[in-house]
This record gives structure tokens, C-alpha cells and sequence, in this order.
């Protein structure tokens, strides 16, 4: 049976070198199988979505599910007499790489975090030089950050209808999207490392996809960080009004009415400044 070749997404030019690394063998692991997404996803307990999101460049996946995907496709590349492209010590280190920060205001897997091994260096062509990722002055967020403080909440909650207690906000994120940068951001916030947290918000608000940052809110308030998710929406409200509108049309379907609120007031007030 001839194999099959998969088109893939490119890859966004600001996902992290060590991130882009481990996410290229996960996609050269892939390609062993000739069997659709969804079958793969299904023996690994994923959600399709899931497995697509960690294979172009989201979120990056558990240990249980990276070695539990290694298992099975290797046993098909074993049926199929197809040679496997790494060894699971290998894309583990990868997916550990991937996780560490290089410093306190560097995000997860930036590039001054190298993979060690020297097969993973071609695949990060294209891949932003440390030097230019560190250029960004932290300053300024930390500056934006703080003009939530002359937004009054009561006005961002007093023009939305709030569901009757027992339906109040139903919080409808995937079952598998508790994000590890939520305990680091408890972790920062605890230990009173104000700026780390800070950027962290920033660069939720600003860089995540319109559901992506429904799902960073959610689960802030799951783990009891309200001001953290009123942060992050403030923050995000100073994105240009298409992005507005779709982070605030994520959060309408997620049931979290006094979110949108917030994040419609704070929009309007920015126009206003």
C-alpha cells in the first residue's frame, strides 16, 4: 500500500524553537500511519481536535498521551515494516524542552531553551533567532496592564444579564484543557512575582486565538483567580475591534455572559481614553 502524505499547516513564525522542534517529530511520527486523525486520536483517549491542535503547534500534550502515541504507531510502522523516525527518550526530551522557560519573562519553550539534540536543529528553519525574541521591551505591558484599575467592575457587570443562581455560568471548555501556564501563573502570582504574572496576561490577552483566551479566563476562574481573569480580559480588550468581537462571541457561547460584559465595557472605554 503506497503511504500516504499528509498536507500539514505551516506552523505560526512566532511558535517558540524548542516548541517547533518537538512538534515536527510528532508530525514525522504521524506520518507512520495511514489511518485518518480521528482512529489515532480515539486509541490515545484524545479528542481529534486535541491531537490537531498538538500537532500544529497548540497546546503541548501529556507525557501518558505522547507515550501512549509512540506505542501504537509503533506498532504499526512494526506491521507495516516502516521504520519509526525517533525514539520515545527522544521525543520526550523534545516535549521537556518544549516546556522549560528560559528565564522569568520568557514563555513556555522560548528559544533560548536549544534542544540538545543535533537532528532537531534542520527542522527549525524559519524559526525566530533568540535575539530578536528577546528585544521586546517588558515594560510596557507591565504599564497597559495596570489601567484595569480606573475601569470600575460593577459598570462592565451592571449591562449583562447574569443567568439565575444554578445556571449561573457554565464554563463549557474541553474536559482536556486544564493548561500547566495556569498553575505557573497561580505559582507567580503566590509567590508575589507581579511582573511575571503580568506578562504572562499580556501575552494571553494579545497573542491567543479568540477561544483560546475563553478557554485561559475559564479556567482562571476554575482555579479561583478572578482577578487574573479580569486581567487578561481588560488586557484583551485592547486588541484591534475584530478580535474584540470574536473573543467576546467565545466567551457569549461559553455561557460567560459576565465576561462579555466586562470585555465590551473595557473596549469601550480604551475607544474613549
Amino acid at each position: 500500500m503506497p503511504k500516504r502524505i499528509h498536507k500539514w499547516k505551516e506552523l505560526p513564525s512566532s511558535l517558540p524553537f524548542a516548541h517547533r522542534a518537538f512538534v515536527l517529530r510528532l508530525r514525522e511520527l504521524r506520518e507512520v500511519s495511514d489511518r485518518t486523525q480521528a482512529e489515532i486520536a480515539q486509541d490515545v483517549y484524545l479528542a481529534a481536535t486535541s491531537l490537531s491542535n498538538h500537532l500544529n503547534g497548540g497546546r503541548i500534550p501529556e507525557t501518558e498521551h505522547v507515550e501512549k502515541l509512540y506505542k501504537i504507531l509503533c506498532d504499526e510502522a512494526a506491521a507495516t515494516s516502516r521504520a519509526m523516525p525517533c525514539s520515545l527518550p527522544l521525543l520526550l526530551e523534545l516535549r521537556a524542552k518544549a516546556l522549560v522557560k528560559h528565564c522569568g519573562c520568557c514563555p513556555v519553550g522560548s528559544p533560548g531553551a536549544t534542544v540538545a539534540n543535533s537532528d532537531a536543529q534542520p527542522m527549525a528553519v524559519g524559526s525566530p533567532a533568540p535575539q530578536h525574541v528577546r528585544r521586546r521591551p517588558r515594560r510596557p505591558r507591565v504599564r497597559l496592564s495596570t489601567r484595569r484599575r480606573g475601569i470600575p467592575g460593577t459598570l462592565a457587570r451592571a449591562v449583562v444579564p447574569v443567568p439565575l443562581p444554578g445556571g449561573d455560568r457554565h464554563l463549557t471548555t474541553p474536559a482536556d484543557a486544564a493548561w500547566p501556564e495556569i498553575r505557573t501563573l497561580a505559582e507567580s502570582l503566590s509567590a508575589g512575582r507581579s511582573r511575571d504574572a503580568d506578562v504572562m496576561m499580556w501575552s494571553a490577552a494579545t497573542t491567543l486565538s479568540a477561544r483560546d483566551v475563553q478557554i485561559f479566563v475559564a479556567q482562571c476562574r476554575t482555579a479561583g483567580l478572578e482577578k487574573a481573569a479580569d486581567q487578561v480580559i481588560t488586557n484583551a480588550a485592547r486588541r484591534d475591534a475584530q478580535a474584540v468581537l470574536n473573543i467576546a462571541s467565545a466567551l457569549h457561547n461559553s455561557e460567560q455572559y459576565a465576561d462579555v460584559g466586562l470585555l465590551l465595557a473595557a473596549a469601550a472605554q480604551g475607544e474613549q481614553v
